[in-house]
């Protein structure tokens, strides 16, 4: 807060905002001309305007629009200087309200001497909630993406009352611009403390930082409360270790069991292709007869994204895999051949408004699984077939840049993704032929 003279010889007061209201769209500083070039004047002045001034910016709290205290402050200062132009005393001027009115008209027009902000909209999270949400499925994302999306970021507005000490009762809404980056600490460290693993605590950061990204382009905010918020040092265990995948032991006695012999024909061979090809549960799931192909003269399984309602998780998810020997010697291409009048080579469906395709499955799985004795949470998954065939490649020491091929992952070598091309399907095969998990 301080007086300073323009180059036309006027003296202003001026007074520059906390950052904490600045975060949230507020002007940088308030300056009022105090229509004199008399300093013995101006100084005069100046102790009814800045005392004026900081009692309205002291009234500002989370129910304060920015239009609202811009409108005031122009209102109140005119009513000050109408004063000066009299000649009369600016503290006869000087109002005794301190709360800033809040009113449905437009924003006028401002003089150029008083305070000067681009105008913020109020938006309360919920609300802007429902646009990201909308936003979100204007674009090519998947509902399961979205849908995720949306509750890990309705986890953070739901606990916010709690965070900011505020009770869940309250009519007032918070809106985006109430966020400041301590609420988000207080968010990050009450995630740590209910139990999540520290893969699902990211994800429900980085769900939240998507949020305020885009509440940030949308100009709902000044900038992203999440932006150096991290969720803290990584847990202290080897990355490979972090994938659980199917020891020999559970292996056989998942396939030798009778319980799996007794199955449907669909669930032993999406069981299997994920096992020997890499495939995820859904891309296995989805399949058409059509996608069994002959290419190069290797039979071929190709992933991709060309039926009704079939989805992959990426781009580089589109691929083919060679199909392995055990696979045809167990009759997987004569089955192939039993379903070519069907759209979908397995009956399963996607099921829900994701669309998921491998629900039923997991669930077929966890089912049998419990039959044959495996605990509950002490058990592989279904992705676990996939991670074993990711580790038995690895075990076989087949480069890195092939096992991502197979499996659809971003190439891990940037000379080999700029420049390099896929590899045919008669040199994957003799890598899928050096599996053998001998049950």
């Amino acid at each position: 807060m301080y007086l300073y003279r323009a180059p036309n010889n006027v003296y202003f007061t001026r007074i520059c905002l906390a950052k904490s209201l600045r975060d949230k769209g507020f002007p940088f500083d308030v300056k009022v001309s105090l229509l004199t070039s008399d300093r013995a004047e101006a100084v005069i002045r100046n102790i009814d305007v800045a005392g004026t001034l900081k009692r309205i910016i002291n009234s500002i709290d989370h129910t304060t629009r920015i239009n609202d205290f811009i409108r005031y402050v122009d209102e109140v200062i005119n009513e000050i200087r109408t004063e000066f132009d009299k000649g009369n005393p600016a503290s006869s001027a000087s109002p005794k309200r301190i709360n800033i009115p809040i009113r449905e008209t437009k924003l006028y027009e401002h003089r150029e001497t008083t305070a000067v902000a681009q105008a913020m909209p109020v938006i309360p999270l919920d609300d802007a909630l429902s646009e990201f949400v909308d936003s979100k499925q204007k674009t090519d994302m998947r509902p399961l993406s979205i849908k995720q999306l949306k509750q890990r970021t309705l986890h953070f507005i739901n606990m916010m009352p709690e965070i900011a000490n505020r009770s869940s009762k309250s009519t007032q809404r918070i809106c985006v611009n109430d966020i400041c980056t301590g609420d988000a600490m207080k968010y990050r460290d009450a995630l740590l403390t209910q139990g999540r693993s520290y893969k699902s605590n990211k994800e429900y950061m980085a769900a939240v930082f998507q949020f305020f990204k885009w509440c940030q382009l949308m100009n709902y905010c000044s900038q992203n409360p999440f932006e150096n918020v991290s969720i803290g040092q990584k847990p202290k265990v080897k990355v490979n270790q972090a994938r659980e995948r199917w020891s020999h032991t559970e292996l056989r006695k998942l396939f030798t069991s009778p319980h799996f012999n007794e199955a449907k024909a669909d669930f032993k061979w999406v069981s299997q292709l994920m096992l020997y090809a890499g495939l995820r549960p859904s891309e296995a799931c989805q399949l058409k007869p059509t996608d069994i192909q002959v290419i190069e003269g290797v039979q071929c399984i190709c992933i991709n994204d060309s039926g009704k309602k079939q989805r992959l998780k990426n781009l580089n998810a589109k691929r083919i895999v060679p199909i392995h020997s055990a696979l045809i010697a167990q009759g997987f291409l004569t089955f192939v051949e039993e379903r070519k009048q069907h759209v979908q080579l397995f009956t399963y469906q996607p099921v829900g408004s994701n669309d998921d395709w491998s629900k039923t499955y997991c669930r077929q799985l966890a089912q049998l699984q419990t039959q044959i004795g495996m605990k509950a949470n002490q058990r592989p998954t279904s992705y676990g077939f996939r991670h074993t065939f990711v580790d038995v490649m690895k075990q076989l020491d087949v480069s890195e840049h092939i096992v991502a091929q197979m499996v659809g992952h971003s190439n891990p070598n940037i000379t080999y993704s700029r420049y390099g091309k896929d590899i045919n399907a008669k040199a994957l095969v003799k890598y899928i032929a050096k599996i053998n998990y001998e049950f």
